[in-house]
């Protein structure tokens, strides 16, 4: 595949170009201060004094004080949480490290060179302490490489790209002479900031995986789209995608629609069937129209609810789904190892190779079939998501749920009955009932460690403590990951399970509260639903190869049994 090629001359390139950046700070900082005839003429080209009554020393100092450093690191510090607002955590990480290293590493460096400034410097708050290396100039070229990284994350055009780099030189190249004119700094200081701005905007995007913009990406691609709009490939059939996604999921839907247009087009896809989920609808209608115009792979954009509502509709499709979590748990893509991170979920999502997974079938007092992916449960877990407030979600995320469940506490228990396959039925006052097709939480907790997405089976949970004691006792199990055996604590499995609560309750479907019942009936579809995950690597060490070839045993064995029909809902 021509993209993953493209992806890895890229990464390629801003590592050479990023140790290029390293080697030569290095190296100038070294011929600086180690050549006599190098730092003699440094400090002959140092500027003429000037009046600080002047119209141009003011005009120039007001310049200065604009372009102060710390306004620079403020600026990228709030664009780092515009990133993160809108999942892109790569961006948002690489900002941060810009800011940290970019200011700590300058402000390091002159304590410990200790130039002087020049003796004739203005006096003015923009020139106090050391000389080497710029300060502003080291704010001012990481900021423009880090912006120019934001234009290439969210798929600006090429043309912006390059406008935004001439612009960027021009303001560097104006940053810089303000610093030689108020006398500052000398030349060799100016150069030492830039090379160190580069470098530290260089390393903060490459060791969080976010591409180095530079100039001849921008003009190849501008060539290439030039040639293929003046000599168009010969028609032909192009795959189609259909993107379901939640606006109020997705934060910033302008920014999303261009990023995904941008990775489908640069790989040969059609252009997309776009699908918004609605309040009344979360995407049962959206699903069905992406079924029904048979599109070759379907992307949802959503929380657990939206996500769970499109598995369920392409149940026993075939249709490849890619997922990208928008939502507060994503329990699904924790489960599966999907990144959290837009850009990347998106890659994995069109690069990613195709896992089966198993669905659970669930009825509700023999009403209409309905699927899961994650977890359904009957009682107090489902009053939990119920009384959890969204506001309170957005701004603390998965902490919401533990404020629901410190309200919900005294939560009567369930007398309830479960029977898994034709085992007996067994018999309990019920606290927690959870019935799990994978059995990751956020925060890493593993409520039901035993759950795999792909083994044909389901999980059953039943937690049956009396007193606090109890709670904490259980609680305490979960958390460490203890496998021992415990009378109030039943950890069951199989294919089908039914469970008859008394009175009626709640019940939930991966985070969702659905309504109230007195029965569920839960039953797993092996090999219901084709997930694209991250692709396995290529070279395993061998201990990682040795664990691949067991998992591989274990995909095979429900692929060679007989797996029931998967009845389309459609």
């Amino acid at each position: 595949m021509i993209l993953p090629m493209t992806r890895r001359r890229r990464r390629t390139s801003s590592i050479i170009i990023t140790v290029s950046f390293g080697v030569a700070f290095i190296a100038w900082s070294l011929l600086l201060f180690h050549s006599p005839a190098l730092w003699a003429l440094d400090e002959r080209l140092v500027a003429p004094p000037l009046d600080p009554m002047s119209i141009g020393a003011q005009v120039m100092a007001a310049f200065a004080l604009l372009t102060w450093p710390g306004l620079e690191y403020i600026a990228l510090a709030c664009l780092a949480v515009w990133a993160f607002r809108r999942r892109l955590r790569a961006l948002a990480t690489a900002l941060l490290l810009t800011v940290a290293l970019g200011w700590g590493s300058a402000d390091l460096l002159k304590i410990i060179i200790a130039r002087p400034r020049p003796a004739d410097h203005l006096d003015v708050i923009t020139a106090i302490g050391y000389s080497y290396p710029s300060g502003h100039m080291v704010g001012v070229v990481a900021s423009c490489v880090a912006v120019g990284a934001i234009f290439r994350v969210i798929r600006r055009s090429p043309e912006a790209r390059l406008r935004w780099m001439v612009g960027a030189l021009v303001l560097i190249a104006l940053v810089g002479f303000n610093r030689w004119f108020l006398g500052a700094h000398h030349i060799g200081d100016l150069i030492g900031g830039a090379l160190l701005g580069a470098f530290v905007a260089s390393f903060s995007l490459v060791v969080c995986g976010v591409t180095v913009p530079t100039p001849h990406i921008d003009v190849v691609e501008i060539v290439r789209e030039r040639q293929v709009a003046a000599s168009p490939p010969p028609a032909a059939p192009l795959k189609r995608c259909a993107v379901i996604y939640n606006p109020v999921k997705v934060v910033d839907s302008v920014v999303f629609r261009r990023h995904v247009e941008y990775e489908l087009t640069s790989r040969g896809w059609g252009p997309p069937l776009w699908l918004e989920t609605t309040v009344d609808d979360p995407g049962r209608a959206q699903t069905a129209q992406a079924v029904a115009e048979r599109v070759d792979l379907v992307l949802g954009a959503g929380g657990d609810g939206t996500i769970r509502v499109i598995c369920s509709g392409l149940a026993g499709t075939g249709i490849p789904f890619g997922l990208i979590p928008a939502g507060t748990s994503n329990l699904l893509a924790r489960n599966l190892g999907i990144p959290r991170d837009e850009a990347a979920a998106l890659r994995v999502a069109l690069d990613g190779h195709g896992k089966t997974i198993d669905l659970v079938r669930l009825t509700a007092d023999g009403g209409s079939e309905d699927y899961f992916a994650v977890m359904a449960g009957v009682g107090v877990d489902a009053v939990i998501m119920q009384d959890t407030n969204p506001d309170l979600k957005k701004t603390v995320g998965s902490a919401a749920y533990f404020v629901s469940a410190a309200k919900n506490a005294n939560h009567p228990a369930l007398h309830a009955t479960i029977r898994v396959d034709n085992q007996p039925p067994i018999r309990r006052k019920a606290a927690v009932i959870v019935v799990g097709n994978v059995g990751l939480l956020p925060s890493g907790i593993l409520l039901i460690p035993d759950a795999k997405p792909d083994d044909g089976l389901l999980d059953v949970l039943v937690a049956s403590p009396r007193t606090l004691r109890d709670w904490t006792r259980l609680i305490t199990q979960v958390l460490a990951r203890r496998q021992r055996d415990d009378e109030q604590l039943d950890r069951l499995t199989g294919r089908r399970v039914e469970i008859t609560v008394e009175p009626r309750d709640q019940y939930q479907m991966d985070g969702d509260t659905v309504g109230d019942c007195a029965r569920l009936v839960a039953e797993v579809v092996p090999g219901a639903l084709t997930v694209r995950v991250a692709p396995v690597p290529t070279q395993p060490t061998p201990a990682a190869e040795s664990s691949d070839q067991s998992d591989e045993a274990q995909d095979e064995t429900p692929a060679s049994a007989e797996p029931e029909p998967v009845p389309s809902p459609h």
